[in-house]
């Protein structure tokens, strides 16, 4: 069964290019755009990896991972979450950890370096 990864993030390049690769991976991946819908789709499907953009419409992907990190389903609120950012200067190490985010790389997106974290964590 193919690994699934739920990607978090509105710009329609990171979008449709993450799709391209980790569908050609042999990874099932879904995007969402907007910040407001990551909490509901995590509630209702298992991933084994979420790809989490730190800005997103209506949403911080900061408090987005503590809300995951606290959720009662306990396999849920552990899978593995990457966060992206272009904005990581306004954050520290500690800020990303703190959030529960196992890991974070900078736009633009090395695509060689989100796949081998992603196999990381799968």
């Amino acid at each position: 069964m193919a690994k699934r990864i739920l990607l978090a993030d509105d710009s329609p390049v990171i979008q449709t290019l993450s799709k391209k690769i980790f569908q050609g991976q042999g990874f099932y991946i879904k995007g969402i755009k907007s910040g407001k819908t990551v909490l509901e789709e995590v509630r209702v499907n298992d991933y084994d990896v979420i790809i989490l953009d730190i800005i997103l419409p209506g949403a911080n992907g900061m408090e987005l991972a503590k809300e995951i990190r606290d959720l009662n389903d306990k396999k849920k609120a552990e899978v593995p979450i990457i966060a992206i950012s272009g904005n990581y200067k306004n954050y520290r190490k500690e800020d990303f950890e703190d959030a529960g985010i196992n890991e974070y790389l900078i736009k633009p997106l090395d695509y060689d370096a989100l796949v081998n974290a992603v196999k990381k964590y799968v």
